[in-house]
């Protein structure tokens, strides 16, 4: 069988049981598992598949940008739950950058250290803050996004050139392999940004965004201080993603 045969084969049967071990693969291609571990190797590099330990996944992709008003109530407990382990990571009298993202608003409520200063262009972020603590907050402005309800462009990434951010915590719409994924370059640029300032970089996506590819790649998982996540995330995937950098996951 030839290569290109057996990359269709293998995608094919990915479509059809979303994941297998390079055992049952070599198995049903009737090939060895070094040629199967090789396959899996090239698709991953070229985006078509998740290569887990043991075997791959399909990969799963995005097809659109949803509003806020239709994420707002998806995976809510999820969000509650990164919200802990995000004010684990926050010390007193910091100042902190919150993203865009129903993840990170869900998150907001369960930070709670004292005399914070928050940075943040998601207005729905900005809305919560001034309504709900006595935090110092800075709103970048730029240009509105209303179906993420945030600013972006370059107003809004020159907010930050002045700024020293101790923590930056960003959302992402999809994780696959090394890459953190987003639906408009302009919005990972916003984040790119706040990055840059920051001492510690930060991404928060509850267990579904993981093996889930956006159009744009805005960061790498390896050039991250961490990643943090939920408690439903399975194994394998929680160990694969582990390998990029640290993947917490349990509340101190």
């Amino acid at each position: 069988m030839l290569k290109r045969e057996r990359h269709t084969h293998i995608l094919e049967l990915l479509e059809k049981k979303t994941f297998m071990t390079v055992s049952d693969i070599a198995t049903e291609l009737n090939v060895s598992e070094m040629t199967i571990r090789r396959d899996i190797n090239e698709l991953s590099d070229s985006n078509k598949l998740v290569r887990l330990y043991g075997g791959a996944q399909k990969l799963g992709r995005k097809d659109k940008e949803l509003a806020t008003h239709e994420k707002i109530n998806l995976h809510i407990e999820q969000k509650e739950y990164i919200g802990k382990i995000m004010n684990s990571l926050i010390q007193e009298n910091q100042v902190v950058f919150v993203g865009a993202g129903t993840t990170i608003l869900y998150a907001l409520p369960f930070i709670q250290k004292k005399g914070l200063m928050i940075v943040t262009n998601s207005l729905i972020a900005f809305n919560y803050i001034i309504k709900h603590t006595d935090y110092r907050v800075l709103l970048t402005g730029g240009d509105f996004t209303p179906i993420t309800e945030e600013f972006i462009g370059e107003h809004a990434e020159q907010t930050f050139e002045s700024i020293n951010i101790d923590i930056a915590f960003a959302a992402t719409n999809g994780i696959y392999n090394n890459n953190v994924t987003t639906s408009n370059y302009l919005e990972g640029g916003v984040q790119r940004a706040a990055f840059k300032s920051a001492k510690k970089k930060v991404v928060v996506a509850d267990s579904t965004k993981f093996n889930v590819s956006d159009v744009y790649t805005f960061y790498k998982l390896s050039d991250l201080d961490c990643i943090i996540t939920d408690n439903k995330i399975d194994e394998q995937t929680f160990k694969f993603y582990q390998s990029f950098g640290p993947l917490l996951n349990k509340i101190n």
